[in-house]
């Protein structure tokens, strides 16, 4: 069982590298304009490695319930250093989403100053909700 426990924490901190790899790698390419392609692929490489701590910490916590549940990882190098990383990932990910999020604004002001946008244009919100956009301004108006 503690082989198994460390094999997980070893698994856990691996990939909490990756996923701190892949946000410094979408925080980068953000500033780039040709960068939706490649934001889009960071973005399912971030959600797949999310969902593979996600189960690797369940298997965790069911190896250390079953230890009766002495975590004695939490004194291991590897969880504190892993928990470190999963930290700087926590703070990477919500700088990205803020950056996402006034790049989007501005676009949509941009468009709506233009007059671009019209009542019929889907737009997404954060949790994938769909919101219309609002009436078009006129350029004198903005």
């Amino acid at each position: 069982m503690m082989t198994e426990l460390s094999d997980i924490l070893q698994h856990i901190q691996k990939h909490a590298r990756e996923l701190e790899s892949v946000l410094l790698k979408e925080a980068a390419t953000l500033s780039r304009a040709d960068s939706a392609e490649m934001i889009e692929m960071l973005a399912i490489q971030k959600m797949d490695l999310v969902q593979t701590l996600d189960q690797l910490a369940l298997r965790r916590r069911q190896i250390v319930d079953e230890a009766g549940g002495n975590d004695l990882s939490n004194s291991n190098e590897d969880w504190q250093d892993s928990l470190a990383i999963l930290a700087r990932c926590q703070s990477l990910n919500t700088q990205v989403g803020s950056d996402i999020s006034a790049q989007a604004r501005y676009k949509q002001r941009a468009l709506e100053i233009l007059g671009a946008v019209n009542t019929e244009t889907t737009l997404y919100s954060a949790s994938g909700a769909a919101q219309y956009a609002g009436a078009k301004q006129a350029l004198g108006k903005a």
